[in-house]
């Protein structure tokens, strides 16, 4: 958008979220969102005062407040608290105005996965606790991927796909009681995870995506979208970096041996999302990145048929050395 637009947008927003948080010496600036939002950055005028995120959703205002109301409650991990939620109206329709408090430092550190395991599994008990909500309404699914022209060569995506569809499909849906849904984040991946603002530990942005869903699709996002190397047109899977990320987990909440296998189904289902996503918005570099894992995925089958990334196996903790050693496994 211009920058006329923006300004126009935020000053919209800004009108509507004084009815009740106070906008007054803060200074803002557009920054990336997501695929569907506009966000701008407020820097406080005082040390005192926190710095905000002003976010323009085109999700309902009651869906975005009983989101607040749930992620507000979160006290083990840090998330960003509600300050203001509104709507304004559009060119393009009705949009929910959120104002929330800025956290983390920067991006997260990408060298201890098992803190990130042990803060994700946090985020997950706070978001069970008594009274947290309601959320079944907005359960997991996948829409399909697109469906190859029948004069071409099928992709490695889709190969991949229905080469491992016969066990994943049956195990998740014979799962679903033992894989224990739950108000999860629902869009886990590395932009939505920051550097805590106390120097240590991890936060979680961007919870939009809310569902009630097995806990571990959260952790199988994580492995889908940030635990795959691209080089040369490959893929390259970090085991042991995948491995601390669960042995994290694992130490603060156990996984049942049906979650663990589901992360499987979850990670292969999600490189297709991956695919369908580069079509529909036209972006070559998830298309390739998605046949680049579908290849690896259909090579690990021949492998490792019954533990294809290694997770099944208990892993010891980590030490700090261990955690910046090259880790490109496969």
């Amino acid at each position: 958008m211009s920058a006329e637009e923006s300004e126009r947008l935020l000053s919209d927003a800004l009108a509507c979220a004084m009815q009740t948080w106070q906008p007054s010496g803060y200074g803002f600036e557009p920054v990336a969102g997501g695929t569907m939002a506009a966000v701008w950055r407020g820097v406080s005028p005082s040390p005192t005062l926190p710095d905000v995120a002003v976010r323009l959703t085109p999700k309902p205002e009651a869906l975005i407040r009983r989101i607040a109301a749930l992620v507000d409650g979160v006290t083990s991990v840090e998330t960003p608290q509600t300050l203001a939620v509104g709507t304004i109206t559009t060119a393009d329709g009705p949009r929910t105005v959120h104002v929330c408090t800025w956290i983390g430092k920067g991006g997260a550190d990408r060298s201890d996965p098992y803190g990130l395991g042990q803060d994700l599994a946090r985020l997950h008990t706070d978001l069970t606790r008594p009274g947290a909500g309601d959320f079944t309404d907005r359960r997991l699914s996948f829409e399909r991927g697109p469906i190859p022209a029948s004069d071409q060569d099928l992709p490695p995506w889709y190969v991949a796909r229905h080469l491992w569809r016969d066990r994943i499909l049956p195990q998740l849906a014979q799962s679903q009681a033992s894989l224990r849904p739950q108000p999860i984040h629902g869009d886990m991946h590395w932009d939505n995870v920051v550097a805590g603002s106390s120097g240590g530990g991890f936060g979680f942005i961007d919870f939009d995506k809310v569902m009630c869903a097995p806990p571990v699709f959260d952790l199988a996002k994580l492995l889908a979208t940030g635990f795959f190397v691209h080089r040369d047109g490959r893929a390259h899977y970090r085991q042991s970096r995948a491995a601390d990320l669960l042995a994290g987990y694992r130490s603060i909440r156990p996984l049942r041996p049906a979650e663990v296998t589901a992360i499987e189904g979850f990670a292969v289902i999600l490189n297709e999302e991956i695919a369908r996503l580069g079509h529909a918005y036209g972006v070559d570099a998830y298309r390739r990145q998605a046949d680049a894992v579908g290849s690896w995925w259909t090579s690990r089958r021949r492998q490792r048929p019954l533990d294809p990334l290694g997770l099944r196996e208990p892993a010891a903790e980590p030490t700090g050395q261990q955690l910046f050693l090259p880790d490109i496994d496969s």
